[in-house]
């Protein structure tokens, strides 16, 4: 019997993958696979598709999998590069999970999520993935490591705070921000009130900070030096300020590590594109951004239109409605829940700015009732439908065509 098409679903994890192979009557054409993530395992599941395609005939694999973390990217990648009968696609797990209801299943393994994810192939005949530059996916991992790394300075800060009120509570008080250069360099050398107390306005001025070694303001350490002179710091005696100085080291080490994580990821983008990211035109989203969201939506042809665009990051929202009752409606948040901080950030910054059309829209909102963050919320949507224009028309922002 000849199958000119076979359906392939693949059940990802860390250390092995199981896998089932179907006809298009949804009947598997061999005993389910178990393979570990491995050379060896990879090269014995593309030597079993080939005996497959020998004895039956076969045409195509159509090859799907779900997107499991980052487990998967190996396996894809590998079978996609290997031969011109594979063709694998990636699949949102949203999808494979509301598939599976509909089967009934009373029980959930590995073996029975790979027969589910090829009947899925089966029916559903979803596209073959896209894959852009892999740049762009390095492009992703560096941006996740400044994001994960921005937390943990949260977190340092956070903490920096509790120590600060130990030792000089008037000084974490007045400091809004204690992730500033200069506040950092000064409790690096005097981290107690204490000890700002006992120095000199002369070895206070001596204190360098920032990429040119600049000298702190006069301003500035005077009005430093004028609060710590009566703390009421509870703290003192020698290592008072030994856990201050920890926490501004890994502080300052964090913030370099940062500034040459951005650097790699601009030189990095203009390995595959000569000019900036048409998104950097928005005024109040930063090079770095743009260049992040650029690699984050891929490519942006994928999206027939814009609501599906906006769908993918799970700002679009959804309303439940039965009969005569109807629930308040909520934003889904099925994407990348980076995006959307990145978006809220990036809006955030536009309306303090008033950029049109961003500004008028948001006003209108709320001067018609709305909540401040459900207008917000709105406003980025606005924002990457306008993101979805300018990708999809190579054009840069443009405040009047925008509207």
């Amino acid at each position: 019997m000849n199958y000119p098409h076979l359906f392939v679903g693949i059940d990802v994890s860390k250390l092995k993958h199981d896998i089932a192979i179907m006809n298009e009557s949804k009947k598997l054409v061999s005993k389910q696979l178990v393979i570990q993530d491995s050379f060896e395992g990879y090269q014995y599941f593309s030597n079993t598709l080939n005996k497959l395609s020998k004895k039956f005939k076969t045409g195509k694999f159509h090859i799907g999998m779900e997107a499991t973390g980052d487990y998967w990217k190996n396996l894809y990648y590998f079978l996609k590069n290997h031969s011109d009968l594979f063709i694998v696609t990636v699949i949102n797990p949203v999808c494979t999970y509301n598939f599976a209801k509909t089967e009934l299943r009373r029980a959930k393994t590995d073996p029975i999520d790979a027969k589910d994810i090829a009947k899925f192939m089966v029916e559903k005949r979803p596209e073959t993935s896209v894959d852009r530059p892999h740049i762009f996916e390095n492009i992703r991992d560096i941006d996740r490591q400044i994001y994960l790394i921005k937390k943990q300075q949260t977190m340092i800060t956070n903490k920096l705070r509790i120590e600060l009120g130990k030792v000089a509570p008037e000084i974490e008080r007045a400091i809004k921000s204690l992730q500033g250069q200069q506040i950092l360099a000064l409790l690096a050398k005097y981290p107690t009130a204490l000890d700002v107390k006992n120095a000199s306005l002369e070895e206070l001025a001596d204190i360098r900070y920032g990429k040119y070694q600049w000298r702190l303001p006069e301003n500035f350490i005077k009005k430093i030096k004028t609060i710590s002179q009566n703390s009421i710091a509870h703290k003192h005696g020698p290592g008072a300020g030994f856990v201050v100085q920890s926490l501004i080291q890994r502080l300052s080490q964090s913030q370099l590590e940062v500034q040459h994580l951005k650097q790699q990821l601009v030189e990095l983008y203009h390995y595959v594109k000569e000019h900036e990211s048409i998104l950097a035109t928005i005024p109040g989203i930063t090079k770095e951004t743009a260049i992040a969201l650029e690699a984050y939506i891929g490519d942006v042809y994928q999206f027939p239109n814009a609501k599906k665009f906006i769908a993918y990051f799970g700002m679009n929202p959804t309303v439940n409605m039965s009969g005569k009752s109807k629930r308040k409606s909520y934003l889904q948040k099925k994407g990348n829940p980076i995006v959307r901080h990145k978006l809220f950030m990036a809006t955030m910054c536009i309306l303090s700015k008033h950029i049109e059309p961003f500004f008028p829209y948001y006003k209108r909102l709320v001067d018609s009732g709305k909540p401040k963050l459900v207008a917000v919320v709105a406003t980025m949507r606005k924002l990457l439908r306008i993101i979805y224009f300018l990708l999809k028309n190579h054009e840069n922002f443009n405040p009047k065509i925008s509207k």
